[in-house]
């Protein structure tokens, strides 16, 4: 018998860690049907809006010498710009699993995500999430030598690559389902 859907390890990994750290006011729904939507997020008593996360998972892969001691997690997603845009999703949750087993999330807005999209990306669009121990979060893919050393110091000047503000950034949920009265 054929499964009527499945749930891929990052979907897992945000049901998880908002049933184990927000569950006291969330539930998660996996959608039936793949409208891209993976999963749906509501209120306990059903108060406010449906949320739709859209769920990007990725393991963490070793990293040069001298980077690594500032660096926890580090990332790969290979995204099509065309279904970003027409994405139907809230929000976007990048899942970072690092080499110890540690979860680190990228929550942020669909709207938000399609201003960064690389212009002239037409086909695919290979997105590198580096978090650093500082707690910032940066898109690193086409920065040069020095300019990937440079984040240990100044961090990123373009503002499209500085993801720090979305990482962990789970009060998003909060925001958009309504408040609870």
């Amino acid at each position: 018998m054929k499964p009527l859907f499945t749930i891929h390890e990052g979907e897992f990994l945000v049901g998880d860690r908002i049933n184990r750290r927000l569950g006291h006011k969330f539930d998660v729904w996996v959608p039936t049907k793949d409208s891209g939507v993976d999963l749906l997020v509501t209120r306990k008593r059903r108060q406010g809006k449906a949320v739709g996360l859209q769920v990007k998972f990725s393991r963490s892969f070793n990293i040069r010498e001298e980077m690594a001691r500032h660096l926890i997690a580090t990332s790969w997603f290979t995204l099509d710009p065309v279904k970003v845009r027409k994405s139907q999703a809230d929000l976007w949750v990048f899942v970072i699993l690092t080499l110890k087993h540690e979860e680190h999330f990228v929550v942020i807005p669909t709207r938000e995500l399609r201003k960064r999209i690389p212009r002239g990306s037409a086909s695919k669009w290979n997105l590198y999430l580096w978090v650093f121990d500082d707690g910032s979060c940066y898109q690193v893919r086409d920065l040069g030598r020095e300019e990937t050393l440079d984040i240990l110091h100044r961090g990123v000047r373009d503002r499209h690559r500085d993801f720090s503000e979305w990482l962990e950034n789970w009060k998003l949920l909060d925001r958009l389902t309504g408040k609870a009265r």
